[in-house]
């Protein structure tokens, strides 16, 4: 058990690698391609904050990766089930890997999910899966890039109509009276995504507390960003230029913001296999439900310090193709990428929808893209990143089946 215990160790660190390496494009990707960071300072803060992201908040993640998208008692025994998971993790990182390798984004949680599905059906068949939960997931990973999409166009359409329609000579006079408010509304349902993800939020007597505080937090955040306006606005007089100048700089505390939430939500996809074998080889036997355990805070750390290195090594490379490669970034674009993605991703957490940070920020770039019409997009890249979404569950079950039955043969599991 000790043995399997580090390859299960092994196998979070490679997932949570690569995952790191993906998934970064989906904080960082727009701040890069409309220049509002050099991409080595977005790959330095991105590693921090994912490593910050999943060790205080990775731990208050639904266990629905677990036990929700399918019935444990298809794994007919404990060694089954370790079987299973150390296949779900090979498959996954070595998948995502691949995609990262060729800069596309892709989607860990479908990964994951599609490993679970596949390695399920083979044990317990058709049955063993929860078809309906798995059909929510599938509906809310085709909603989401729409929906994102949806909301960066009418957000670029605003900033547009709000700022940069009328007379130029008051063009600064108007971002000083708009961005602010654009600004604050990013940050609070950042924020809010964030509370409603932890503990604090779960555990809360009485809820509306919660709203309480962040209620009047928001004019207070108002004010503030008015006088940092002011302040990057006075140099610029009445230039576009500066108008996306001060784009450039709310961006990048924006997308320092989009990822630490990534960071909290995706180590998950990164730990939960691992989480379960290791609740498995501690108590003997396979659990009914993993809902009542505790994630461990080093299993966190793990996590949070693999995907690091994957952002660090890799995550130039899924940038590139969101940040410069699907359409061209302005920083008012790219602000409305981010201002998307947080939306879409709190407007589902409010809902109760699980949605793929992936899809939201590819949808978010496309929405800004279509401003000036399909012209404006790289619909080649854009069918393959299709293709290659539409694959990922099966083919990650395919391979995890195949993983199943190698790891059935060389180890004393099953």
């Amino acid at each position: 058990m000790a043995f399997v215990l580090i390859l299960a160790a092994i196998g979070a660190i490679f997932v949570a690698f690569n995952n790191g390496a993906n998934d970064v494009a989906n904080a960082f990707a727009s701040a890069v391609g409309s220049k509002a960071l050099k991409i080595k300072h977005a790959l330095l803060i991105a590693a921090t904050l994912n490593f910050l992201g999943a060790v205080v908040l990775g731990s208050n993640v639904s266990k629905t990766l677990i036990d929700g998208v399918v019935d444990i008692s298809c794994f007919h025994d404990k060694n089954a089930y370790i079987a299973g998971m150390l296949a779900c993790m090979v498959a996954t990182g070595s998948f995502i890997l691949i995609s990262t390798r060729t800069g596309l984004p892709v989607s860990s949680t479908h990964s994951i999910v599609g490993g679970m599905v596949g390695i399920a059906t083979t044990l317990g068949g058709i049955g063993a899966v929860k078809w309906k939960l798995f059909g929510l997931l599938t509906l809310s990973w085709i909603l989401t890039p729409f929906l994102a999409a949806a909301c960066s166009l009418v957000t670029i359409k605003l900033i547009n109509l709000t700022i940069y329609r009328g007379e130029s000579s008051k063009v600064m006079q108007r971002a000083y009276n708009w961005i602010p408010t654009y600004a604050s509304i990013i940050v609070i349902a950042l924020i809010i995504a964030i509370v409603r993800g932890s503990k604090v939020w779960k555990n809360c007597t009485h809820p509306h507390w919660a709203w309480g505080i962040l209620l009047p937090f928001s004019p207070v955040l108002y004010v503030i960003f008015r006088l940092i306006t002011r302040r990057l606005t006075i140099k610029f007089k009445n230039r576009e230029f500066g108008v996306e100048h001060v784009f450039r700089r709310f961006q990048a505390g924006t997308s320092c913001l989009i990822g630490f939430a990534v960071g909290s939500n995706d180590v998950a996809n990164s730990v939960t296999p691992v989480i379960a074998i290791y609740f498995v080889t501690k108590l003997g036997i396979l659990p009914d439900s993993f809902a009542d355990y505790s994630i461990p805070i080093w299993m966190l750390a793990v996590g949070g310090m693999g995907m690091s290195m994957g952002v660090l090594s890799l995550g130039h490379k899924v940038i590139d193709t969101m940040g410069h490669s699907i359409t061209l970034l302005s920083n008012s674009k790219g602000f409305s990428v981010d201002f998307s993605t947080a939306t879409t991703i709190i407007l589902a957490s409010v809902f109760g929808m699980p949605v793929s940070s992936t899809h939201a920020a590819t949808g978010a770039v496309i929405g800004v893209g279509l401003e000036k019409g399909i012209k404006g997009l790289n619909l080649r890249l854009l069918f393959t990143i299709f293709v290659t979404w539409l694959i990922t569950v099966p083919v990650s079950a395919f391979f995890t089946i195949l993983i199943y039955s190698v790891l059935r043969a060389i180890l004393p599991l099953v």
